[in-house]
């Protein structure tokens, strides 16, 4: 994909589309039992309100005195029906709460299901997935997308359900009641159905826009947050304030767009089907009377039916609402199932194995690679490495010295060549057995916030105290831990800034040597390590990596001068390789590179 940055609006592949509803409703289908009892509850709580309008024209009809004469037994009538009035208007209000509290419970459990499934993808996805977007288009959809849906499995799904029924079932009832008044009704509500439909597709679009300015603002955030140091000593606040302003700016324009469609749904589908529905039903009734058409209209049939639109009206309102917001969640559901629906450029074959390594050897055949299609990294790169031997790259910035390293653990896939470690092809084994087996420190150190032995312990969850102080001590990090408040229990926040930069070094260092892993990867693992620190970490080398193949990227020389092989990387490859000593016999690149250090 190409790289999107915080201002560019995001496009996507697929637009929202039935199948990616019924995917989104097919997250309820663990819960179907429990929302058919809802809509039934629903239902059932809808049909009892209909009972009192047909109370209401009995007692108009046969209780109420006629012609100044009331009917016998009128008492016992009238407190009979208003009991059950009553009865069905608590009952109804029950079932309103409980469907209300068992539907607010079920889709908060079907969210979280929708968020997981979302986290495991994310953690899944190669690094190319994240070099592509910004963190905070990424973060925004697993927090606020996620939980403007949960509103449609709580509210929407049910009580659209739940409306449609209600409007179909008033017609029914109307029907029986006076089937002219009915066919009123039909014609009043389908030319309102198909303008909320356009009104809701037209918002949608909005809706997308709105989305992408949202996610462009966040993802500004984000990074201001991430540099906030850098921000601070270039003295850039005032400048982020402008573009965070702008950003802000271009979100509110696209939110007030949209807000005029939303709002055209309350009066249309409030006000107006009411109205609409009301005014016709009495321009019928006044015509039926005033020309003698068919049967003559009773008041109790006049007071049913006109409860029965208010029913209806009400029904068709709810949908149209809940419309809006089925449409507002839309633009967040392509959102979601974007990411959900990408592919993973580091995919494990189907009949992947276990990686088992015996020696340590590892071999690059003819390998090419490139972040960005045409544009190699790497060319033709092949690669001999015994068992045990410990090699070193060097070369400018940007030789491809990282990407090298980043290879055999596959955050990355090669576009042509092989990558064997023992004679198998890394592509062939599981990532979980590749990642075990190869132990990377990267160059660019990170601590969670915790303790600093959980953080030591972040690479072996299931190693106990004492070896994550035995791994603290081989790497020299045990007497500075120790003058820390609280030791190995001193809690230090989010990348350890209250920590050194060799400090942070060293606990990843630790958090390294307690993996044990068959290949070692660091990644200017010493840059930040003082001179006296280093003597101490290169009488280490010989321990902990004697007997593992291990790669060293650094340009201290003393870091590297004593590894079995330097490779001097530039230009697409690898352009010398030997010792120290037969390198320097050479007087070429890295002859250079030391002459100039």
């Amino acid at each position: 994909m190409s790289r999107n940055l915080y201002y560019e609006d995001e496009l996507l592949e697929e637009k929202f589309n039935g199948f990616m509803l019924k995917r989104l409703v097919s997250y309820a289908a663990d819960y179907k039992g429990d929302y058919i009892k809802v809509i039934l509850l629903l239902v059932g709580s809808s049909f009892l309100s209909l009972v009192p309008a047909a109370i209401n024209m009995k007692i108009i009809n046969e209780i109420l005195p006629q012609d100044g004469i009331v009917p016998k037994g009128a008492l016992s009538l009238s407190v009979f029906f208003l009991s059950m009035w009553i009865v069905l208007s608590l009952g109804g209000v029950i079932a309103d709460y409980i469907s209300s509290k068992v539907s607010i419970t079920l889709g908060n459990k079907i969210i979280c299901n929708l968020r997981e499934d979302l986290f495991r993808k994310l953690m899944e996805l190669s690094f190319d997935y994240y070099d592509s977007r910004p963190t905070g288009k990424i973060l925004i959809r697993i927090t606020n997308y996620t939980d403007e849906v949960a509103n449609f499995f709580i509210n929407d799904m049910t009580r659209v359900v739940d409306s449609i029924f209600i409007m179909i079932i008033t017609i029914v009832c109307i029907c029986f009641v006076e089937i002219r008044m009915a066919a009123m009704a039909v014609l009043v509500s389908i030319p309102l159905g198909l303008l909320m439909w356009v009104i809701a597709r037209a918002l949608h679009k909005c809706m997308r826009v709105e989305r992408n300015k949202q996610s462009n603002r966040t993802a500004f955030v984000a990074e201001d947050i991430n540099g906030l140091e850098v921000i601070k000593a270039f003295n850039r606040e005032a400048l982020n304030d402008e573009i965070f302003s702008e950003l802000s700016d271009k979100f509110h324009k696209a939110f007030m767009h949209s807000t005029r469609y939303r709002e055209l749904f309350f009066p249309l589908s409030h006000a107006g089907v009411r109205i609409l529905c009301t005014v016709a039903m009495y321009l019928t009734a006044l015509f039926i009377i005033t020309n003698h058409i068919g049967a003559e209209l009773s008041l109790g049939v006049l007071v049913i039916i006109t409860t029965y639109m208010q029913r209806f009206s009400y029904a068709m309102y709810v949908v149209c609402q809940r419309l809006q917001s089925i449409t507002n969640v839309t633009s967040n559901v392509e959102r979601i199932f974007e990411v959900l629906d990408t592919e993973n450029e580091i995919a494990e074959k189907m009949d992947a194995k276990e990686l088992v390594v015996t020696e340590g050897a590892l071999k690059f055949e003819d390998v090419t690679f490139s972040y960005i299609s045409g544009i190699p990294v790497l060319q033709n790169i092949n690669l001999q490495v015994e068992p045990g031997q410990m090699v070193a790259l060097v070369g400018p910035t940007g030789a491809g010295k990282t990407t090298i390293v980043s290879l055999i653990s596959r955050f990355y896939d090669i576009d042509s060549g092989k990558i064997l470690i023992d004679g198998t092809d890394i592509r062939d084994v599981t990532l979980d057995s590749l990642r075990n087996s190869v132990g990377v420190m990267m160059q660019d150190t990170f601590l969670f916030r915790g303790e600093i032995i959980e953080n030591i312990r972040f690479s072996k969850p299931e190693a106990t105290d004492e070896e994550c102080i035995e791994a603290a001590k081989k790497v020299f990090a045990h007497d500075f831990i120790m003058k820390k408040p609280s030791g190995y229990h001193t809690v230090i926040s989010s990348q350890g800034t209250e920590l050194s930069g060799g400090e942070r070094q060293l606990l990843s260092f630790a958090r390294l040597i307690l993996k044990d892993p068959d290949i070692i990867i660091l990644d200017e693992a010493t840059s930040n390590i003082d001179t006296e620190t280093e003597k101490l970490i290169q009488k280490m080398f010989s321990t902990v990596l004697k007997g593992k193949t291990s790669f060293v990227i650094a340009h201290r020389l003393s870091t590297i001068k004593n590894a079995d092989r330097i490779l001097y990387v530039d230009d697409n490859g690898i352009l010398e390789d030997g010792s120290h000593e037969e390198l320097m016999q050479k007087k070429g690149l890295y002859y250079g590179l030391v002459q100039k250090g």
